[in-house]
């Protein structure tokens, strides 16, 4: 049976340094949005949850697990009376069992526009076991967005061991090029994250492997996730034999286009918390 903790603001969390969780960052973990009391795609992040509780730990997450979970959301965010929070749910597997935390952290400052470079340097292995999975070993991400972001970007473009454009380090990335939009394949080693399936879903875009020399044939490119949700980019620096590939304002409106389309599916299947 899923154990359930909600830490509030101020409360701390006690735990076995000998625990996997704790030794080898044994955890997954979802980063969902609560907006003006509405908690955003919920039971897509459950879902994935679940799959990868599953996959990596044989912890079969049921029905009862999920409504408990979401009820447990409810009461937190109402304790809290903040409708507008990021917040974070981490499942371990303890000596005694698996148990969840509900918690939440601060909000960034949210950036209208994205600049990015590219990282060919320090390549994501597609072949990695956790693949796929939103796990506790998140260090490299960290440590290369704070690298990033201390360069003057605010992210960076990371490539695969095959060289093929894969995902930002906190997010998906997505290409317009003429009447197409095209995003780099699971197959890549990125991780599929919220914003991406849906847009998947609902708009005509192609999955494919992207070489860093097919950058100069695009007009435009956004990034995802799922607390910045969509975000155009307005320059990719570190190209080969050139300073900065610079996008016109002309592929704006098309995003601007996008983000419509993701805040109606995203209010349709928004859950109300109060």
């Amino acid at each position: 049976m899923l154990r359930i903790e909600k830490i509030h603001s101020g409360e701390q969390l006690t735990i076995d340094p000998r625990e996997s969780a704790f030794s080898y960052g044994a955890g997954i973990f979802e980063t969902l949005q609560v907006a003006e009391g509405y908690l955003q795609f919920w039971h897509r992040h459950w879902s994935r949850l679940k799959a990868s509780a599953l996959h990596l730990f044989s912890c079969d997450l049921s029905t009862e697990d999920e409504a408990a979970t979401l009820e447990a959301i409810k009461a937190y965010c109402c304790d809290s009376g903040q409708k507008d929070q990021v917040l974070k749910l981490s499942l371990i597997v303890l000596a005694t069992g698996p148990v969840l935390y509900i918690y939440s952290r601060e909000r960034t400052v949210q950036e209208t526009s994205v600049k990015l470079y590219l990282n060919e340097a320090h390549p994501i292995n597609e072949n990695a076991l956790h693949v796929g999975h939103k796990t506790h070993n998140y260090l490299e991400n960290m440590w290369l967005l704070k690298e990033a972001k201390l360069a003057g970007y605010t992210d960076y473009l990371r490539v695969n061991t095959q060289g093929e454009l894969c995902e930002t380090c906190i997010g998906n990335c997505f290409f317009i090029q003429g009447d197409q939009i095209i995003t780099p394949s699971v197959e890549t080693g990125l991780f599929p994250g919220i914003i991406r399936a849906v847009l998947l879903e609902a708009l005509p875009i192609e999955e494919t492997q992207i070489k860093v020399e097919d950058l100069l044939a695009m007009e435009g490119c956004f990034v995802t996730n799922s607390i910045v949700e969509i975000l155009p980019v307005i320059e990719i620096a570190g190209i080969s034999k050139q300073t900065a590939l610079s996008f016109s304002r002309n592929a704006l409106s098309e995003i601007e286009e996008i983000k419509a389309t993701l805040k109606t599916i995203a209010k349709s299947e928004a859950i109300n918390l109060f």
